[in-house]
């Protein structure tokens, strides 16, 4: 009988030993292996987009023979297209024609202003920009769009030159891929006639329109 005590201790050492025992299959689980595997890159995003360009509190300058005339610049108004893609990261790069019409002093009563008439002016923009995004909300963003302008005054002879635009905005999101777009701006224009005349404008500009990501 005092064996029995013996015997049950032994047999139930016997069962517990396998249970402690490692695996020799499968490897240890590590805390890498239960990493998630990263999510692959997202392809850079191309979006395009039609805006309507009021042009406000404008000053327009001339120079010839030697004098400058300045004068304030009365409303205009421009089409603009633009075409980016998001190449890393938010930095948007792309291109932005523009047209605008209607450039003329506010009055033309002083006969100091009689050269300004109504101009048209087209110009090639290089877009840059920074885009940062909340999903399903907004993508707010800044812009620098250098470029190439030309101005057909109504009385001057063509300029053409350097133009420089910096803007701030949003695209606020209308659906998955259609968004509206709401800016402001300053642009300014280094337009020239000829090594000894200019004629330029400035303007606060506003951005209203549609887009569509892709």
């Amino acid at each position: 009988m005092r064996k029995a005590p013996l015997l049950i201790g032994s047999a139930l050492l016997t069962l517990a030993l396998p249970v402690h025992a490692e695996p020799t299959g499968a490897p240890p689980v590590t805390a890498a292996s239960e990493q998630a595997a990263p999510e692959p890159t997202p392809h850079p995003r191309f979006q395009v987009g039609l805006s309507y360009l009021p042009m406000a509190l404008g000053t327009i300058k001339a120079k010839t023979a030697g004098s400058v005339n300045t004068a304030d610049g009365g409303f205009a108004w421009g089409i603009g297209l633009n075409a980016s893609v998001n190449v890393f990261r938010g930095l948007m790069v792309g291109l932005a024609p523009q047209v605008i019409y209607k450039g003329k002093v506010k009055s033309n009563e002083d006969r100091t202003y009689t050269m300004f008439g109504d101009d048209s002016q087209y110009d090639l923009l290089l877009r840059l920009a920074y885009a940062y995004s909340i999903p399903e909300v907004a993508t707010f963003y800044v812009e620098v769009l250098p470029g190439y302008s030309i101005i057909y005054p109504a009385t001057q002879d063509t300029s053409k030159g350097l133009v420089m635009v910096y803007g701030i905005g949003a695209e606020l999101d209308l659906s998955k891929r259609v968004y509206a777009n709401l800016g402001v701006g300053y642009q300014m224009g280094y337009q020239t006639v000829s090594s000894a005349s200019y004629y330029r404008n400035t303007y606060v500009r506003g951005t209203l329109g549609l887009g569509m990501r892709f």
